[in-house]
């Protein structure tokens, strides 16, 4: 069940952040998230775009997101079931106890944010959190951990 729900929450939300899944190098698709690499793997979060994801997560635990931070393409694509879904899955979670950068990057205009959250029963997943060059939300997904 988890991975079904994983898989339509990334595919309705994933639309608009095709260019990025283009190059495999750089961010593999939702629901096949890869450890990162030497060459892709980031230091230094960027503390703001942290602070957003963990808001974003929280959003969709909760079942309720601000639909005005979304670009459009993730606005259309984001049906209510599809959130009922995502806080259905991650409910029962709890709070993440952890949320550690696995891997960020830009490309056309989009960065974007590879998580491994890490909850209190020992349970982990991979969360994508991208934005645009306007600040908007442009692809949220997750994934189980490889």
């Amino acid at each position: 069940m988890f991975r079904i729900i994983t898989s339509f929450l990334a595919l309705a939300l994933y639309a608009s952040f095709a260019s990025i899944a283009a190059s495999a190098q750089e961010m593999p698709p939702p629901g096949a998230l890869a450890p990162p690499s030497a060459a892709n793997a980031t230091a230094a979060p960027d503390p703001q775009m942290l602070m957003r994801a963990k808001s974003w997560f929280a959003q969709l635990q909760a079942g309720k997101v601000d639909r005005s931070e979304l670009e459009t393409g993730p606005n259309a694509n984001l049906i209510d079931a599809t959130i009922s879904n995502a806080q259905k899955m991650l409910a029962n979670l709890g709070r993440p106890v952890s949320f550690v950068q696995q891997q960020a990057g830009s490309q056309g205009g989009v960065s974007y944010a590879i998580y491994l959250v890490t909850f209190k029963n020992g349970k982990k997943l991979d969360f994508l959190f991208a934005v645009d060059r306007n600040g908007k939300v442009a692809s949220l997904a997750l994934g189980s951990p490889k």
